[in-house]
């Protein structure tokens, strides 16, 4: 993983070999030691560790840094948990002065200015209705409309004085309208976060909040090229459309049909079909290219084809890359995005080669999870039921490794158990080869995984993707519903109690 992570790195730096220069420099005062800064540079938008470039720091607190710029860039900057946005204009440069705690102090340079207003702006700063602890936060417990006086009026209040001051500074009009516009967005992306990751599970009122907040809200940005808020909030604004369409109805109620086809222009039944075949970023895609303007279009795409090639699926790479090609021929992203397919279906047949991602013979007519847990009998077996759709599941495949580690050259087994439809047998067995997912593999339908979920929770209805399960040396199921690797220790010890 490491050896192709720093090959895509290598394949971006350089395609913006021809690119003009942005130098950052400056001091940490009262430095001691050895450390580095680090400055995250995106695609397009968004953070992602795999962009991450360190800036090193010598001996007496001083460091310096040249950064290839075609266009202006907002940057991410971190050191000593203090983040801080940068704006990157291509010949400029900027010079910064940092306290030990990450705190910028001063601000010098020909990129000074607009650099300044955009930290003292704050766009990574907490709100106050996200503070503290979320179960506990005293703004989800209120009504739709003591939000709306409590929480929302205030909230734009500051939004508003924020982009005063913006207004009233001696900036350029380019750099005026870039961070006020991202100013505007981060507030109502906030508000988002908060309805979907704060308010009670209570769909109805989360969309109803949204709806409120939302209506009327020009999909456009307010200047173009625009900021990464401006791109969250492309997705905020999907979402917002989705609430619409769902805010009475279920998906699966026939009556949410009609409102699905005046907002997607598709029928219900064939976005299914899509999400199945090409997953769930391609209908996002499929709806927001008819609301956003080409090339708004062309930018989120883009970002979304470099996301899910770091997912490593390329069932839904391909279909997103091959709308890219047909839609953006002549795109300055096409290059690097090719160079990062070509990699990843590299890698993937790379992998076909590894012996030791085995899927179980016969798989297909297995009717019991104990017809592979006997072929294992004098091992410990850790089984993982997970899905290619699952997002949590997914996640949980990256701790592996470091399991896997833990237990080499030990009697320990791991079977992973995948519940994907019959269609998506092909896409399966590319995943688990594009992902390097050692141990035994076998695959069923919902349908016919129903019969294992009974052998592994017997009566519970509740059957969570992913969930994990240890077998003792005798093949009897001794952890039902057990921890998953990114508990690690806690794992790690359960596992042992049956070596």
């Amino acid at each position: 993983m490491k050896k192709i992570t720093i090959i895509l790195f290598i394949i971006f730096m350089g395609s913006q070999c021809t690119f003009a220069q942005f130098k950052i420099s400056g001091q940490v005062q009262s430095f001691k030691g050895v450390d580095s800064l680090t400055l995250n540079i995106p695609f397009v938008y968004g953070y992602y560790s795999e962009n991450d470039l360190k800036i090193p720091i010598d001996g007496t607190g001083k460091f310096n840094f040249t950064v290839p710029v075609r266009l202006q860039k907002f940057v991410t900057l971190r050191y000593k948990n203090k983040t801080s946005t940068l704006l990157l204009s291509k010949g400029k440069s900027l010079s910064l002065l940092m306290d030990s705690t990450g705190t910028i102090t001063n601000f010098g340079g020909n990129a000074a200015e607009e650099n300044k207003m955009l930290y003292h702006a704050d766009l990574n700063g907490i709100p106050f209705f996200l503070q503290g602890d979320y179960k506990n936060n005293p703004y989800a417990k209120l009504s739709l409309s003591e939000l709306q006086e409590k929480l929302v009026k205030p909230w734009f209040t500051m939004r508003d004085e924020s982009i005063a001051r913006v207004h009233k500074s001696a900036l350029n009009q380019n750099y005026k309208q870039l961070i006020e516009s991202e100013i505007y967005y981060q507030a109502y992306n906030q508000i988002n976060y908060f309805a979907r990751g704060v308010m009670p599970a209570d769909k109805n009122l989360v969309s109803e909040f949204i709806i409120r907040n939302f209506d009327g809200l020009q999909p456009e940005p307010k200047i173009f090229p625009a900021g990464p808020w401006y791109y969250q909030f492309v997705e905020t604004y999907i979402s917002y459309l989705d609430s619409k369409i769902f805010i009475q109805y279920a998906p699966t109620d026939v009556r949410s049909k009609e409102a699905f086809r005046k907002v997607y222009h598709l029928e219900l039944d064939s976005a299914f079909a899509l999400v199945k075949r090409n997953g769930k970023s391609y209908i996002h895609w499929y709806l927001m290219k008819q609301y956003f303007s080409k090339s708004v279009a062309e930018r989120y795409l883009a970002q979304t084809i470099w996301k899910e090639c770091g997912e490593k699926d390329i069932s839904h790479v391909t279909p997103l890359m091959n709308d890219f090609k047909s839609n953006f021929p002549k795109s300055s992203y096409m290059a690097v995005l090719q160079r990062k397919v070509n990699t990843l279906e590299l890698f993937g047949k790379q992998n076909e080669q590894l012996k030791n991602i085995d899927v179980f013979a016969g798989y297909d007519k297995i009717k019991s999870i104990y017809e592979v847990v006997n072929a294992f009998k004098g091992k410990v077996i850790y089984l993982d039921v997970w899905g290619t759709w699952c997002g949590p599941c997914k996640r949980e495949l990256s701790y592996n490794p470091r399991l896997k580690q833990r237990f080499k050259d030990k009697d320990v087994v791991f079977v992973y158990l995948d519940m994907d439809p019959d269609e998506k047998d092909a896409d399966w067995k590319k995943f688990i080869h594009l992902n390097g997912i050692t141990g035994t593999h076998l695959r069923k339908s919902n349908v016919e995984i129903q019969q294992f979920w009974e052998e592994l929770l017997p009566g519970k209805k509740e059957r969570l993707y992913p969930s994990y399960f240890i077998f003792d040396k005798t093949g009897k199921l001794v952890q039902a519903d057990t921890k998953q690797p990114s508990d690690g220790e806690e794992l790690y010890t359960e596992i042992e109690k049956y070596l």
